[in-house]
């Protein structure tokens, strides 16, 4: 329990090599008074019988096996391929030994009956089916199409006089609302999944650097979309491995510091409105701005002396090639898994935070969407054409009269309860070369706790938005993630938040400097 390890998930994927009779051995378990909840005091002796071979068995406890007694003993030898197993698994705190937990199985443990675990094994079967996830894929395509034609009936629906076509579009919309939903979930997986794979790295990297290192997670209930936990394990890995050869102190350095010797490395989850953050916390030296900066000097990033405010001087690390290792080693030093990072975040259409402490560590962010199949959108008009903003960004929107308009001009500002927010104007952005409405209504979208306004000529409504990506002429192309199809069959591009945010940010700073 300590190390966020469900012993009961490891059983269970024992029942998946076949049939299994499971019982628990409860003789090192102390009184309550003295129980600790953090550690296992409980053993395990499974009768299993199946085709797999030794090495199998072993792979289902793989990322424990530092920290258990595991025992493997053939019971049972008959003239066909199945083979009876007994094994006895004992999870451990990581601190103090314990006695040997395994004991030898005896011929006379007899085998569980046929009935009995054909029972079990279907009762198991009937919670849980197996997909593979190319289908999973293909039926969210389909999904997707009956979210567009849906919304190309309601537009015929609500040009329409029959009342009965309205009642009909309505039933389907909601029923395209729910099959949505439910597809939704069965994509969502929880990212214990993804953070479980790290105790053996960390445990291997401390061996390999001789740092001490105890690793913590939270959250790992927190559910994402499977292709965003798939496609962040590698990133992921790259943090941790940073966080470890370039954050964290050896323990003489620690002690020097006043620090405790062993270092902390956070893996987090949680989710925030339609995103999910997942961080990568130490507790370590901190990044060595200086360091960074003459290090982008020289390798021609920025010119000498340039004026980079404190975010975007920590954003250097993610250039690809980077690196303020001085030596190379196995862990760092090449320049390579940063930009790895970064990319495959923004592919995921992502952001990255960092923030950074000298002497106290740093905490990289990572804030990805929970899904990246549809989403809920708010469809608004610029000029002639449609784009739509994801809704979970979307704080509020007013109303930009002519008067405001002209006296924000050269200062693209709004008051908004007592604090200043910058806007930007999407017509003078994308270049429509139209004249604006005669009321414009700007949008106020955030992304953490930064906040842009967005002026826009008109506010259609809300608007279910199946995310088509752009094609790879295109994949450069910041301002926008992607884009979906209307109900009337025309194009609306949907805006990349993080970027427009960010576009913000520095039109601000620039009309501060000028000021």
């Amino acid at each position: 329990m300590a190390n966020g390890t469900n012993p009961l998930g490891l059983l269970d994927e024992l029942r998946d090599l076949g049939e299994c009779r499971i019982a628990v051995d409860k003789s090192k378990l102390p009184p309550l008074d003295s129980l600790n909840p953090s550690d296992i005091h409980l053993g395990w002796t499974a009768e299993l019988l199946t085709d797999a071979d030794r090495a199998a068995i072993k792979d289902v406890f793989i990322f424990v096996m530092d920290e258990m007694e595991l025992a493997i003993e053939p019971i049972l030898r008959e003239a066909k391929p199945a083979e009876i197993a007994a094994e006895t698994t004992r999870e451990t705190a990581p601190a103090p030994a314990v006695e040997a937990a395994a004991k030898p199985a005896t011929p006379a443990a007899a085998p569980p009956p046929q009935a009995a675990a054909t029972d079990q094994k279907q009762a198991k079967a009937s919670e849980n089916v197996r997909v593979p996830a190319e289908r999973l894929d293909e039926l969210m395509d389909r999904v997707g199409e009956l979210v567009i034609a849906q919304s190309r009936l309601s537009q015929l629906a609500d040009a329409s006089i029959e009342i009965q076509l309205r009642a009909v579009s309505e039933d389907i919309e909601r029923l395209s609302g729910e099959l949505r939903d439910t597809m939704m979930v069965l994509r969502m997986m929880p990212v214990a999944s993804l953070f479980g794979r790290f105790r053996r790295l960390v445990h291997d990297l401390s061996r390999e650097t001789g740092k001490v290192i105890e690793l913590e997670t939270e959250g790992e209930t927190t559910e994402v979309d499977k292709t965003v936990i798939d496609r962040l394990a590698d990133p992921l890995v790259h943090l941790v491995r940073n966080s470890i050869d370039h954050g964290l102190e050896t323990p003489d350095e620690r002690r020097a510091a006043g620090k405790p010797e062993a270092g902390h490395v956070r893996l987090s989850a949680r989710q925030s409105g339609g995103e999910v953050i997942i961080t990568v916390k130490d507790d370590g030296r901190g990044i060595n701005r200086e360091r960074v900066r003459a290090k982008a000097e020289s390798s021609g990033l920025i010119q000498p002396g340039a004026s980079l405010s404190d975010q975007e001087l920590l954003q250097l690390i993610f250039q690809p090639g980077f690196s303020t290792a001085q030596q190379i080693t196995n862990l760092s030093g090449r320049g390579v898994g940063m930009d790895v990072v970064k990319k495959t975040v923004e592919a995921l259409r992502g952001a990255i935070e960092v923030t950074s402490t000298p002497g106290n560590g740093s905490e990289i962010a990572l804030r990805i969407p929970l899904t990246l199949a549809i989403i809920d959108g708010l469809l608004v008009r610029v000029g002639t054409g449609a784009y739509v903003i994801p809704l979970s960004a979307v704080e509020e929107c007013l109303e930009l009269s002519p008067e405001d308009d002209l006296r924000s001009r050269g200062r693209s500002f709004i008051s908004l309860r007592d604090s200043l927010v910058p806007f930007i104007r999407l017509r003078e952005l994308f270049n429509t070369r139209t004249q604006p409405d005669p009321f414009q209504k700007i949008v106020v979208i955030s992304t953490g706790s930064e906040r842009v306004g967005l002026v826009v000529d008109q506010i259609i409504g809300d608007h279910q938005t199946v995310i088509k990506s752009l094609s790879k002429l295109h994949h450069d192309v910041a301002t926008f993630s992607g884009a979906t199809i209307l109900g009337d069959g025309s194009v609306a591009l949907i805006l990349d938040v993080a970027h427009l945010v960010a576009a913000g940010q520095q039109q601000e700073a620039q009309l501060r400097a000028a000021g």
